[in-house]
């Protein structure tokens, strides 16, 4: 079967690579299934040559070229064999072999001494790899593909860890870098490992759905062809398949029914030039009853980190049928689906220019991805802030050029102004939106007209680390607190505390000279200088300290000997929030509360973006000493109403030592959902509790709990 696979694969390189490099790639192929010669995959049955040739294959499909096939094939030989960088050098030059070396993962040794070091270093490596050469994302992301693709094979533990990964790692690669049909198919897989049962029944459901309006579908995509077809020529239209994982995250985040998902009827509509998209538009709503607010034009105003352009407008039909149409070139839609890898599967796009506008932004993101290497001051916040830039663009807002900047949810006015240029950033003080005044912690609106105000007196505040999201923005303003002189960074620090506690009505010379003692020593600092400079770095936060010192907050626990749970909270009342729960080490913000003192939440809670932001929001850490510290964490069981479920749920838990806080049991019919309180030690330990819990017998699945607050009832998606 491998030979007929290996076969296969000349036959496609032929029809578009030379003889020489056909020869080269049928070479590397020999070295690889040679070096790989007896070792199977994890069924134990297929040899693991038949990877190596599935991932050459993919990247064939896109008519990369020799080098890159060679490397494919070879990607595993470093990492899995005796080979080392001249034995692959030397054949096949050190492109190759330096594309295979990008590619493969460090190991533990005396520097790297634990799993988490390795991912993080592994993962500098491949980045920094990447600025040299781009095909080592293309090749890591086909052998991802390869692999969720083959998922099965694996254990259920091993299936979902690699899912997380690809959902943290690899599918934000394939988005950044336009590549949209390898990251719809890593979402597809990855959500069928994270969620079996669920993505099996919705698939089922969106089916039966589709059969049953297969007929009315077909009637209005003829019905399109054959109206557009008189003024168009060459139209081509279609039904566009639907991303299961993009229509649950949709129900879950808008609220909508998986049947309202299924009811939108999504159509392309290719032309070949681009005055025939607004032509067809406007067609269609000739046709059609377009709904207002629903056209965008993103053929004036490209979006996203490769210019995504189209035409997008949703009519009602006679029938009352719901369409979404995409209008685009055919040179919109290759870029839109293959991203910088189109100029490979499309040659005519780089001999017309096309292709120009693509390796243009590349370049671009590239030397960012250097800057932040070269300022990140450890592996840790160097994968921090390129996990931060590799966001999923949900905010787009102009400049007043008229240029369009991508933003996460919940982006600010100093990301803003750090997207623009670096200097813009540095001495930003406030910001037009849609021509009003706005300070520099608000929020970026959708759509918005961003103007940044700039004075040349102006510097990075440290305050700012509390609320920016970008990893633009995060590396520059560190980079910039780190190069003052402590002299500045102690009038920094002073500076900003003493605004913070005048806020308050309070100033420094009237503190208790106890209370001020007692909180430098609490905090580790031996002198008042010493806790100026660190506020001035940014490694303080101004707001938490003049909450220490003034101690005023309604119920606030005074105790000294109460271990910490929280880095820098001695002396305030702590309250973890029940809408998400936090647990150790995930990201955590607070917020202060009237009637809690510090309401402690995940970063990425997806309440927190409804809190103020600014000064009311700030990061906090860990405390490193929590042994034998239990938390609440919130878990749903869906189970199969049989007898004896709880019973055995309960027994599980009590076996595992874990304690039950709070139960609630709700559903109906053959399905029942089991919502629970348990105490764990941190987030391994909840994950750990979890994978234990799915393997009851008529246990259909495990997640966990989010909730608006402890009354109210689990936000469960159902179908």
């Amino acid at each position: 079967m491998n030979i007929f696979r290996a076969q296969d694969l000349m036959r496609l390189i032929e029809r578009y690579m030379d003889e020489a490099s056909v020869r080269k790639v049928y070479d590397a192929f020999l070295l690889a299934a040679d070096a790989h010669d007896g070792v199977f995959r994890k069924d134990g049955i297929t040899p693991y040559i038949a990877h190596p040739i599935e991932v050459a294959h993919i990247l064939a499909d896109l008519h990369l070229d020799a080098d890159t096939l060679c490397a494919a094939l070879l990607h595993d030989v470093l990492e899995d064999t005796h080979y080392q960088h001249a034995d692959l050098s030397q054949p096949f030059g050190k492109a190759v072999a330096d594309l295979v070396d990008g590619v493969t993962k460090l190991e533990k040794d005396e520097v790297l001494t634990t799993k988490h070091a390795v991912t993080i270093a592994s993962y500098r490596k491949m980045m920094h790899a990447m600025t040299d050469d781009f095909r080592v994302v293309l090749i890591k992301l086909a052998d991802r593909l390869h692999n969720m693709s083959t998922l099965d094979n694996m254990k259920p533990d091993a299936r979902r860890r690699i899912a997380d990964e690809t959902f943290a790692k690899y599918i934000p690669l394939a988005r950044r870098f336009g590549m949209n049909e390898i990251r719809r198919q890593l979402q597809q897989y990855a959500f069928k490992s994270l969620y079996p049962w669920r993505s099996q029944v919705l698939e089922h459901a969106l089916e039966t759905y589709l059969d049953a309006h297969e007929q009315e579908h077909e009637t209005i995509v003829q019905q399109v062809t054959d109206t557009l077809t008189v003024s168009i020529p060459n139209v081509s239209v279609f039904m566009w398949d639907k991303n299961l994982f993009r229509m649950y995250e949709q129900c879950k985040r808008e609220g909508m029914t998986f049947h309202q998902q299924c009811g939108l009827l999504e159509i392309r509509v290719l032309v070949r030039e681009r005055n025939e998209c607004y032509r067809a538009l406007g067609i269609l709503h000739e046709l059609y009853r377009p709904r207002l607010g629903t056209l965008n034009d993103f053929i004036a105003t490209p979006k996203g980190g490769y210019g995504f352009q189209a035409l997008q407008t949703t009519v009602i039909t006679s029938a009352h049928q719901s369409v979404r149409f995409q209008i685009q070139t055919r040179d919109m839609f290759q870029v839109a689906q293959y991203g910088l890898a189109a100029q490979w599967r499309y040659p005519d796009m780089r001999t017309t220019g096309k292709a120009e506008y693509t390796q243009a932004v590349l370049g671009r993101w590239l030397a960012q991805v250097k800057e932040l290497e070269s300022q990140a001051d450890n592996p840790d916040e160097f994968y921090e802030d390129m996990q931060a830039d590799l966001f999923h663009a949900e905010v787009y807002a102009y400049t007043p050029r008229g240029d369009v900047k991508d933003f996460p949810k919940g982006a600010t006015l100093v990301d803003f102004a750090y997207a623009v240029h670096t200097q813009v950033g540095h001495h930003c003080i406030s910001a037009k939106v849609d021509g009003m005044e706005r300070p520099l912690h608000t929020r970026i609106p959708h759509m918005a007209v961003v103007e940044i105000i700039t004075d040349p007196a102006a510097s990075p505040q440290p305050s700012w680390l509390n609320f920016v999201v970008t990893g633009r923005a995060k590396s520059y303003i560190r980079t910039w607190l780190r190069l003052q002189t402590a002299e500045a960074q102690q009038s920094l620090g002073q500076e900003r505390l003493i605004s913070v506690l005048r806020g308050r009505g309070c100033d420094l010379t009237s503190l208790e000279p106890e209370r001020l003692e007692a909180t430098l020593k609490a905090s580790g600092y031996e002198t008042i200088e010493a806790l100026y400079q660190a506020i001035g770095r940014g490694d303080e936060c101004s707001k938490l300290l003049s909450e220490r010192l003034l101690g005023n907050l309604k119920g606030a626990d005074t105790k000294q000997d109460t271990p910490l749970l929280i880095k820098g909270t001695t002396g305030l009342a702590i309250k973890f929030a029940a809408c998400c729960l936090p647990l150790p080490p995930e990201n955590i913000l607070a917020r202060q509360h009237q009637q809690h003192g510090l309401e402690i939440h995940r970063a990425d809670c997806p309440h927190i973006h409804h809190l103020q932001q600014g000064d009311s929001l700030f990061s906090v850490a860990w405390a490193q000493d929590m042994v034998d510290k239990k938390f609440s964490a919130g878990i749903v069981i869906d189970v199969r109403d049989v007898r004896g479920m709880l019973h055995n749920i309960t027994k599980s838990l009590a076996d595992m030592d874990v304690n039950i806080e709070d139960l609630n049991i709700t559903g109906a019919g053959q399905v029942k959902q089991d919502t629970l309180i348990i105490q764990v030690n941190d987030l391994e330990h909840l994950q750990e509790v979890m994978r234990q819990l799915k393997h009851i017998p008529n246990v259909l699945n495990v997640s966990r709990l989010t909730k608006k607050d402890s009354h109210e009832p689990h936000h469960h998606f159902h179908d």
